[in-house]
């Protein structure tokens, strides 16, 4: 009886050893081309793998020099990652994975993600952050008006046909008031006049709709990003509309 269990036991120490033989550290790259339970699957230069994630696993999102912790539901398709963790066959479990902001970005941009992964992405845009710009027209009002003028709705279709030249774009609509009168009327108003340039755009038959972001009130007294600030209050009562594709683009 002492015979057999010893045997068992030396039998289970060498299962042991053999799975742990054939785990290997990795560290790898590749892009995230879906997303299911059992976990996701990734397209690396070697050929496709499975990254599986533990509760220990850590997700990083890289800017600069800086790093942020990131959720699961940051790791979208389309999404560059690198993975370090253990291999076995072709299943990685993941003890760090890192992206890098302007990838995530991009990865949002092909893809329509959630609205709050929307709203990040049209800051990102306002603020001028990671994306270039092609093309722009600005559309200009009359007092209290969100009517577009007929001047400017051949501008505008002009640049709906341009937009799907440029492969990855978003349109970015950011409407604007004069000074004069209440300044919350005054965003509202800015909202409208964005909101009337928005549907036109859509209507245009040019453009897949995801791919214009929702309008921004800019309100009075502001510019848009690498805008030199109007001259008067005609100037001021506007809508700059943009297409805008992200920097990484470029180097692909």
């Amino acid at each position: 009886m002492g015979l057999k269990t010893s045997a068992l036991a030396l039998f289970a120490a060498g299962l042991v050893l053999s799975s742990s033989a054939l785990a290997e550290d990795v560290k790898t790259e590749g892009v995230i081309v879906s997303a299911g339970s059992d976990g996701y699957q990734v397209q690396t230069r070697a050929g496709p793998l499975t990254v599986v994630m533990m509760p220990e696993t850590t997700i990083k999102e890289v800017r600069g020099l800086s790093k942020k912790d990131r959720e699961a539901k940051t790791l979208i398709p389309g999404l560059i990652i690198k993975v370090e963790g253990d291999q076995q066959g072709q299943t990685i479990t993941a003890a760090k994975i890192e992206f890098k902001e302007r990838d995530w970005r991009s990865a949002i941009a092909a893809k329509a993600g959630t609205q709050e992964q929307l709203a990040e992405l049209r800051q990102a845009i306002i603020d001028g952050n990671e994306y270039v710009i092609q093309q722009e027209a600005t559309v200009y009002f009359k007092t209290g008006s969100q009517a577009i003028a007929s001047q400017y709705r051949d501008a505008l279709s002009q640049l709906a046909q341009k937009a799907p030249s440029y492969g990855n774009y978003r349109i970015s609509i950011l409407g604007f008031a004069d000074p004069r009168g209440d300044a919350a009327a005054n965003e509202r108003l800015s909202l409208k006049r964005a909101m009337a340039v928005s549907n036109y755009l859509r209507q245009s038959g040019q453009i897949q709709p995801g791919r214009v972001l929702s309008p921004s009130a800019m309100g009075e007294g502001t510019a848009a990003p690498g805008e030199a600030a109007p001259a008067s209050d005609d100037e001021a009562r506007r809508v700059v509309v943009r297409i805008v594709t992200p920097k990484s683009q470029l180097q692909q």
